[in-house]
């Protein structure tokens, strides 16, 4: 399957004023996302104005529905900003919405602590079998992890995929310097940002990122088998994002994801990245 040669692009640039937003919050300030604990918001009440240190939580892997689409779950990073910088652990979050607007809770604020493999931190998916993936950057490629949704919240019920070449499942995670545990490997520098999901239309599973060269490029890979824990395909490059040159501190894009419910069809697939450290822009990808 080559998608080179099988795509129409379109592109919004975020100038359109017959686009509407929808913000939750009072006098112009939204509401805050994720609620911080409180030995959190005391670090950075203790640190910031002294040292420019605080707690920051980056939302950087997509959410999945799980429960009939009732129930998003996710799992974000949370580390220090600042002088002292270091990641710290992730953590899981539920999100559920409301007339009010989504809420998110931290269904378990101290998931994976930072030293482990920080599953989930680069995106989760439903697998073919129905259980929940997370998955992980790690080792310059992509390792996965599985768990029945109803069991996200549990450690201890979690399995690892030891590789393509094993293609066995372990209740002990992988070295993470083990590439062979791979789903695929990129290189020393892969870590970026990304999703892997379903695409109806292709009939089998795509992952869709950013490969950690600042190079501004959007790549896809296949599943050759049709479903995760597999072989995938070589890399292609997918599209092409124009840097800021408004901006030359900040002239490389970063936060690439794909959105592949833009289209429940799977013909059509929204795009989405940062730009010049302050706008998100979005394209859409039609294959033909």
């Amino acid at each position: 399957m080559t998608f080179g040669s099988r795509l129409r692009i379109s592109q919004y640039l975020g100038s359109d004023p017959t686009v509407q937003f929808q913000d939750f919050g009072k006098n112009g300030v939204p509401n805050l996302a994720v609620p911080w604990l409180e030995s959190e918001s005391n670090y950075t009440a203790e640190n910031f104005d002294k040292n420019g240190n605080r707690i920051v939580i980056w939302p950087g892997s997509s959410i999945t529905a799980i429960h009939d689409g009732n129930t998003g779950v996710a799992v974000w990073g949370v580390a220090i900003w600042g002088p002292a910088g270091k990641s710290l652990y992730n953590t899981l979050v539920t999100i559920t919405v409301n007339e009010t607007g989504p809420y998110i809770e931290r269904t378990v604020p101290e998931f994976i602590q930072a030293g482990s493999i920080q599953y989930g931190n680069w995106g989760s998916t439903i697998g073919a079998s129905g259980k929940l993936l997370l998955l992980a950057a790690s080792a310059g490629g992509l390792k996965v992890a599985r768990v029945n949704p109803d069991d996200a919240a549990d450690l201890t019920k979690y399995e690892y995929y030891m590789g393509p070449t094993s293609k066995t499942w372990s209740s002990t995670p992988p070295p993470s310097n083990a590439t062979n545990a791979n789903l695929f490997t990129v290189g020393k520098w892969f870590g970026g940002s990304g999703d892997v999901f379903w695409s109806p239309y292709h009939k089998t599973f795509l992952c869709v990122y950013f490969n950690g060269l600042p190079d501004n490029t959007f790549y896809i890979r296949y599943a050759l088998d049709g479903w995760v824990a597999g072989s995938w395909s070589d890399e292609q490059v997918l599209y092409v994002t124009a840097p800021a040159p408004h901006d030359p501190g900040d002239p490389f894009n970063y936060a690439g994801h794909a959105n592949p419910t833009w289209d429940p069809s799977g013909n059509t697939l929204a795009l989405s990245w940062s730009y010049g450290g302050a706008w998100t822009q979005v394209a859409t990808v039609t294959w033909q």
